[in-house]
């Protein structure tokens, strides 16, 4: 090895170093700063954690943040919450964290979609939607049931691997049809696929990590839990509406009819053999646990609005929606087929994705504490941001809320975003006296409809790096579904909300 590339294996990140120093400095110092009345003392060192694990979590790393968030987070966690049991304040921050319901519910529910990958279940829908009567019409056709098995395989799955799952089936079908890097049709496919696992992931809150956070952010301000039935029933429609006014520009953009001779002539074998084989006994009894689970989440939510006092709801509801998904993973473990658990709980621990467990812990802590009332941060969001939004309607205030998210997601960070906006949003409703939901479904669907630039989002940088697509062509279309959203959100996003909620 020469005596250069020996300096550089052992060179220190310095850059690294100085914005990592920027962020603890952040984090501690803010602390010291005087208190904004009536922020208290304890108020000042949650907003300098706030912003500090933020730039940390942006500009450094996705993980070790959330840790040294807990151990600051517990020289304060005392005063925030003076009536914990806990004899230690690192302890009180380990249950805000780690220990939040919405952490450990994620947990599983990435556990559950594993068990569904393993067994085969997604690509199995991706193939059928693509082998249907209705896909071999036309090459729009294909396209069309192509990207609608990315919608339906994203309402469950969360953004990034639903956009690589589908991004490898594409790839795998680019091959077998022809295509080469840089041809039309398979760019639009990439964008399609990414812009359709970016809508999908604000459609529902089952396994999307950020609508799940933000829903409960907005649950631990008004103080009772949010009815997943009634984001579905509001969600679905609004990225429904916007997903087919993307297909509708992407058909006139791309004109696949007439400029695309590979999908003339398919193959069809070459595209069944791509298909798994007969579903087996493991994957049956997956797909019914799974249902089932559907089911127990839906069923309260329903039963609710025809007969609350009715004692099967009563029992529902108190085992809660996490129970009825603890349950769903211990029946995937126990049952086994051929001696195998349809879910190895070891290997799926090895293989699920652990970020947004460990984000989620960190972002759980400092946003239930931001609503408590010895930081004096909801006093201070009374007395100076209640007043300036005041004198406008509630369809106003949402409106403009969802403009805002979708434009500020678009140029930073999707977290922060949404963050800061239930945080801050929710109280105010509360305080003016108005329905917070629909404000809240306004920033989780608006804060995670990014189309533009890898930094706004993780899917975004995937296709602009993806061999068979450019960052040019993301970029144009990514700004007409911007403006689409925004138009969309600001119209449907509070009458479609209140109308459920």
């Amino acid at each position: 090895m020469s005596t250069l590339a020996q300096a550089a294996k052992g060179k220190i990140d310095a850059k690294y170093i100085v914005k990592s120093l920027i962020g603890v400095a952040i984090m501690i110092l803010f602390r010291f700063l005087p208190p904004l009345d009536p922020i208290t003392p304890a108020g000042m060192a949650i907003i300098g954690e706030f912003i500090g694990m933020i730039y940390l979590w942006v500009a450094v790393d996705m993980m070790w943040p959330t840790f040294l968030g807990i151990v600051m987070f517990g020289l304060d966690a005392q005063v925030i919450y003076p009536n914990s049991w806990q004899q230690s304040g690192v302890y009180e921050a380990g249950m805000q964290s780690f220990g939040n319901w919405i952490v450990l519910f994620v947990l599983a529910t990435l556990l559950v979609v594993y068990a569904l990958e393993k067994a085969g279940t997604l690509r199995r829908i991706c193939m059928w939607f693509i082998t249907t009567k209705v896909a071999r019409k036309s090459p729009w056709s294909f396209t069309f049931m192509l990207i609608l098995s990315g919608l339906v395989i994203a309402l469950f799955l969360d953004v990034t691997p639903a956009q690589f799952f589908m991004l490898g089936i594409a790839h795998e079908m680019f091959k077998i049809l022809g295509f080469n890097k840089g041809d039309r049709w398979p760019k639009y496919v990439v964008v399609m696929i990414t812009f359709t696992a970016v809508i999908g992931f604000t459609m529902t809150p089952i396994c999307h990590t950020l609508p799940i956070l933000w829903m409960s952010i907005y649950s631990n301000i008004v103080g009772q839990p949010y009815s997943i039935l009634s984001y579905v029933a509001a969600g679905m429609p609004i990225g429904a509406i916007i997903w087919i006014i993307m297909m509708v520009w992407m058909k006139f953009v791309i004109k696949v009819d007439k400029d695309v001779p590979e999908l003339q002539n398919i193959q069809w074998e070459k595209i069944e053999a791509m298909k798994p084989g007969p579903m087996e006994k493991r994957e049956k009894i997956t797909i019914v646990i799974s249902i089932l689970l559907l089911l127990c989440w839906v069923v309260p939510s329903i039963i609710s609005l025809v007969a609350p006092t009715n004692p099967v709801y009563t029992f529902m509801a108190r085992i809660t929606d996490s129970g009825w998904l603890f349950l769903a993973v211990v029946l995937l473990a126990v049952i086994r087929v051929d001696g195998e658990p349809l879910l190895d709980l070891g290997e799926a621990f090895q293989k699920i994705n652990w970020l947004p467990v460990v984000l989620l812990a960190g972002i759980m802590m400092i946003a239930s504490a931001m609503g408590e009332n010895p930081t004096g941060i909801p006093a201070w969001i009374s007395a100076n941001i209640v007043p300036l939004v005041s004198g406008l309607s509630p369809f106003a205030m949402v409106a403009i809320i969802a403009v805002l998210c979708v434009i500020l997601t678009n140029i930073a960070n999707n977290v922060p975003v949404g963050i800061i906006f239930v945080s801050a949003g929710v109280p105010m409703c509360l305080e003016l006296g108005i329905n917070p939901f629909p404000l809240a479904l306004a920033v989780c669907v608006g804060a995670n409809l990014a189309f533009t630039i890898p930094p706004a989002y993780v899917p975004i940088g995937v296709a602009y790096a993806d061999p068979y697509c450019n960052g040019k062509t993301v970029f144009l279309n990514g700004l007409v579904m911007c403006i689409v959203s925004a138009i969309i959100c600001a119209l449907l996003c509070y009458p479609i909300a209140n109308l459920v909620s």
